[in-house]
């Protein structure tokens, strides 16, 4: 008799990972140790560090090898012997270009019955890397038979291959020597098409048989301020994961002032473009004042290894004070409310002076009230002069206030319609992106909507 199957089936458990940034110690080539080398003024491993903090894995950086002398290998094994955790991706100081979608890539390509995953270009197996902390006794092995390099080790794995595309292939170069650093850093100051502050064409981005952006084109001019409206969904968040650089387009062009994607240093870039949306807000310390909290959007960091120098904290006065919120100073994250949280995103937000500020569903979890007092506030923001750009990602048109000039409306990864805000904000183009009859009803205050039985 056949056994009765369990009412419970299993499932896989999440995969608990680390990151770890291999640094290499002092390098002959560059003539001092690595971790100190700088590319445009920005230590080559805080740009490492800034591409895996989206991935939201503990970041490390060991600093003695168990093994030290035999190259990567030797870090390789320190890492896998100190982790509890699944898996480890590895990281070079030498990439700090890398999209930090690539990572995520990594994590997903690695199956169960896998032991590792390593990114392959031109032939040649290469970092970045992921490899399971059950792999160690291979990884020792190794070792132990005198085989030191990547490749030997890929294959005494047998590790899957991850190909990046092609258009990325000079975001994975290692930056060796100092000839190369001052080559970047000329490449990466080319000037892209026109004065636009944002300029998109034909992006698409594809994660496996989905499309989740097809197709887009869109230009975001000086003095411009825009509304991204679309359903659950549509593609909002992942059209501002390609902009902020967390997320790698698949086809298509972009440019954000002026730099265009793939030809820009965009860690560096993302300093002109500040964010204030719900995952920065999760990944804030609850023991951070907001002081601190402020200081650290100069520098586009969060979690950031130090304490913020004196003129910063002076700056982040300025700017809690211009929101309304400097009686916060001193109050940490923890005891803010999500109202008091908001202002002081943005605060963090202009304290680079960004050309660009970016608001992805910045009301979600306000009260009627504090959502109210907001908007005010974000409206006078959008009428300051020489202020920002305001791009603000929606499904609520109740929260498109006047300062708002055109609308971009997405449905199903498509753009349904863009242009001024009163051309695209119509009952009909509302139906179709929100797959229901609707209609829209419009005041000097503002818009709402109404369902059509």
């Amino acid at each position: 008799m056949a056994k009765k199957a369990s009412a419970t089936a299993k499932t896989a458990k999440p995969l608990r990972g680390e990151v770890c940034i291999l640094s290499g110690g002092k390098s002959r080539r560059m003539g001092s140790d690595k971790s100190k080398v700088r590319l445009a003024g920005v230590r080559m491993i805080d740009w490492v560090q800034d591409l895996a903090r989206p991935l939201g894995w503990y970041l490390r950086a060991p600093e003695e090898d168990l093994q030290p002398g035999h190259g990567p290998i030797s870090g390789i094994e320190t890492a896998l012997a100190g982790t509890k955790a699944d898996a480890v991706i590895f990281l070079s100081i030498d990439q700090p270009l890398l999209p930090p979608a690539c990572l995520d890539m990594l994590r997903s390509q690695l199956e169960a019955d896998d032991l590792a995953v390593f990114t392959h270009l031109d032939g040649w197996a290469g970092f970045p890397l992921i490899i399971r902390r059950k792999a160690l006794k291979l990884v020792r092995q190794q070792m132990a038979q005198g085989e030191f390099s990547i490749q030997s080790l890929a294959q005494a794995l047998k590790a899957k291959t991850l190909r990046p595309p092609q258009s990325l292939a000079n975001r994975f170069t290692n930056l060796n020597t100092p000839e190369q650093l001052v080559l970047t850093e000329k490449w990466f100051t080319q000037e892209g098409p026109g004065s636009a502050v944002v300029e998109v064409e034909s992006l698409g981005v594809r994660r496996g048989s989905t499309e989740i952006l097809k197709g887009v084109d869109w230009r975001v001019n000086p003095g411009e301020h825009w509304v991204i409206l679309g359903a659950n969904g549509s593609g909002k968040t992942t059209l501002l994961g390609a902009l902020t650089g967390y997320m790698t387009p698949t086809t298509g062009l972009m440019w954000v002032m002026g730099r265009q994607y793939g030809h820009a240093i965009w860690p560096e870039l993302r300093k002109t473009i500040g964010l204030v949306s719900s995952s920065i807000r999760q990944m804030m310390a609850d023991s951070e004042p907001a002081l601190h909290t402020v200081a650290s959007g100069k520098y586009a960091v969060i979690d950031s290894w130090g304490t913020p120098q004196r003129t910063d904290l002076g700056e982040a006065a300025k700017w809690l004070d211009l929101v309304g919120c400097s009686y916060l100073a001193e109050r940490v994250w923890a005891v803010l409310s999500q109202g008091e949280r908001q202002r002081v995103l943005i605060a963090r937000a202009l304290m680079a002076s960004p050309r660009l500020l970016i608001l992805d569903e910045p009301c979600t979890g306000l009260d009627p009230v504090a959502r109210a007092q907001f908007l005010n506030f974000l409206n006078g923001l959008g009428e300051t002069k020489q202020g920002p750009s305001l791009v603000l990602v929606t499904h609520h048109v109740e929260e498109i206030t006047p300062v708002f000039t055109h609308v971009l409306m997405l449905h199903e990864g498509s753009v349904l319609a863009a242009g001024p805000r009163d051309s695209v904000m119509k009952s009909d183009l509302l139906s179709q992106a929100f797959g229901a009859e609707v209609k829209l009803r419009s005041t000097s205050k503002g818009y709402s909507l109404e369902m059509i039985d």
